[in-house]
């Protein structure tokens, strides 16, 4: 299983606060099955979120060095999750936004307050400029919650819809987790990924979730959700569909 979408580098965003909860969150991604991880830290995306990009990628570095010297058996990945702000588009524009694992998917996200129309046209815009977006907890969004039809629109438009963990789980509320299930039972859902931050909540720890989908859902979706939708991901290839 490979997490697309995890907050497990240090000391950046409100992910992981040292080098140890790092390595703890590693340690117990591996115990639940996990075999790989992108590191997806918070990024705006414009010039001034872009410059920390060095910043990023020397921690990217030491935390799998640190991995290989302590033997966990984890493959870590760089990436960002991506902010979209106005000026997006014009870094996209001139292929500056950082990629999950070096693919062409780029993980995004928005101010939860967001307008549809506003995201919508931003995705478009994205994907014209050779990005495949991935859409970050698209059931977090409040126009995702008022029309759900937007998922719909979006997964046939080519575009990726990733569910968090603990949406499925309750862990944002029950119309979060109403949003979410819906979307899942439609078979409008590409991947399921932790957006791990700490140690202590919102962990890398996925036997949950497999107990949760292996009551609900066919194994071959289980499969597609977690196993080959990801890893297709760090490959760059097409997403498997799953409807």
């Amino acid at each position: 299983m490979i997490d697309i979408h995890c907050h497990i580098l240090p000391m950046i965003d409100d992910g992981a606060s040292d080098l140890a909860e790092s390595v703890a969150l590693a340690r117990l991604a591996v115990s639940s099955g996990v075999t790989g991880i992108i590191a997806t830290p918070h990024l705006q995306g414009d010039r001034q979120g872009l410059e920390l990009m060095p910043k990023l990628l020397s921690r990217y570095e030491s935390l799998n060095k640190i991995l290989a010297w302590q033997k966990i058996p984890l493959t870590l990945y760089p990436g960002a999750e991506i902010l979209c702000t106005p000026d997006t588009v014009s870094m996209a524009r001139q292929k500056l936004l950082p990629t999950l694992g070096d693919s062409n998917y780029l993980l995004t996200e928005f101010f939860f307050n967001e307008s549809a129309e506003v995201m919508s046209n931003t995705l478009s815009a994205l994907a014209e400029c050779g990005y495949r977006p991935v859409i970050a907890h698209p059931e977090r969004y409040d126009a995702v919650q008022k029309y759900p039809e937007l998922i719909e629109n979006w997964f046939f438009q080519g575009l990726v819809i990733q569910l968090n963990k603990g949406s499925l789980l309750g862990a944002f509320g029950p119309e979060v987790q109403e949003t979410s299930q819906w979307i899942l039972r439609s078979g409008l859902a590409h991947t399921i990924a932790s957006d791990a931050h700490s140690i202590r909540r919102r962990t890398t720890d996925m036997l949950e979730l497999r107990r949760f989908l292996q009551a609900n859902c066919p194994p071959r979706y289980i499969q597609v959700l977690l196993e080959e939708n990801p890893a297709r991901i760090v490959a760059n290839q097409d997403m498997f569909p799953t409807t």
